[in-house]
């Protein structure tokens, strides 16, 4: 693959952009010399902005004009953008929470792909995954993947991620538990299964294998209630503004985002007992998947590499060795448990 430590600019257009994560990922492309332009449904004045509402595709065609990169924050289940590259030419990098299902129906659009679609790359899933496979490849004997995926609860959360949670958290009426040994500041933590539908997005990382997926959120009043309401069976009630964080709105520059500690685990086990476990630790969630889309852009932009039309995932184009020290500049760095 080319190599993501070579600076790579040019033109991005952000899908989203006047979202939190779509904000902070725009600023973090033009703090790494892009040329962002910021794209949504809402008129706005700014000279960086293009007007696009993809019920409305010819708006979408418009502000491609003269773009090398797309960006795309919006969990649009019909995949409008998706398609509409994969058929157009050039590249997309997904980084919405959206259903795992995505990625085979995206597979099933007929016709020959002209452009790339990178599906499901942000910090979780997307260098979670890359974790998996990593540990999978040091133990294939390995029968179960555990995932912990760590939230704040006074991070900045927009519409699409309260959506997203909300729904991860209320398809079950009772969802498994299990204690982890998270490290400081979370420690050892029971936490509560999450979007065990989407089986952890791995696809076909897990190769038959279990996938134990599971939430902590790291205010400890906050998570202990979301405990007595999954102890209770009734967290599939909890309403959608109970998972809005510190904001409902679109945040500044990345350098106002805020710096939770994330600590994201990712262990393989067999018949129970845990053989390796690693965590992705970062500050600030929103911050480091901008960081880390900036990172997938190096590789993916036009002029820096050759990569296959068609619909890509993280662990078909990138190993976690050959990001860790260009994580680890972002300060997203990869530590082992056990």
């Amino acid at each position: 693959m080319p190599d993501v430590n070579e600076p790579s600019t040019g033109r991005v257009l952000v899908l989203g952009g006047q979202g939190v994560l779509g904000t902070a990922i725009a600023g973090a492309f033009g703090a790494a010399g892009w040329t962002s332009v910021r794209a949504g449904r809402r008129p706005d004045s700014g000279a960086d902005f293009r007007l696009v509402d993809l019920d409305e595709p010819d708006t979408l065609e418009r502000a491609l004009d003269g773009v090398d990169l797309v960006v795309s924050t919006v969990p649009d289940e019909r995949l409008v953008a998706e398609r509409h590259v994969l058929s157009r030419g050039g590249v997309l990098i997904n980084v919405s929470a959206m259903r795992a299902s995505a990625v085979a129906r995206l597979r099933r659009v007929p016709g020959q792909p002209r452009g790339t679609v990178l599906m499901n790359a942000g910090i979780a899933p997307g260098l979670t995954n890359l974790l998996a496979a990593d540990l999978l490849a040091d133990h294939p004997e390995a029968d179960e993947v555990e995932l912990v995926f760590t939230v704040s609860a006074k991070s900045a959360v927009g519409p699409a991620g309260s959506r997203f949670a909300h729904r991860a958290l209320t398809t079950e009426w009772r969802h498994q538990t299990t204690v982890v040994p998270l490290p400081e500041p979370f420690g050892r933590r029971r936490c509560v299964g999450f979007a065990e539908a989407d089986n952890g997005w791995l696809g076909a990382v897990a190769d038959g294998r279990a996938v134990s997926p599971y939430l902590c959120i790291s205010e400890h009043r906050v998570h202990s209630a979301l405990l007595a309401f999954n102890s209770a069976g009734i967290i599939a009630r909890l309403p959608r503004s109970a998972f809005v964080g510190a904001t409902g709105s679109a945040a500044g520059p990345p350098g106002s985002l805020g710096a939770e500690p994330v600590a994201h685990w990712v262990a393989v086990r067999r018949r129970g007992a845990c053989l390796a476990a690693r965590t992705l630790r970062c500050r600030g969630d929103y911050r480091s998947a901008a960081a880390g889309t900036v990172l997938f852009a190096r590789s993916l932009a036009p002029g820096a590499g050759s990569w296959p039309a068609g619909v890509l995932v993280p662990e078909e184009a990138f190993t976690i060795g050959e990001l860790r020290s260009a994580l680890a500049e972002s300060d997203i760095v990869v530590v082992d448990e056990q």
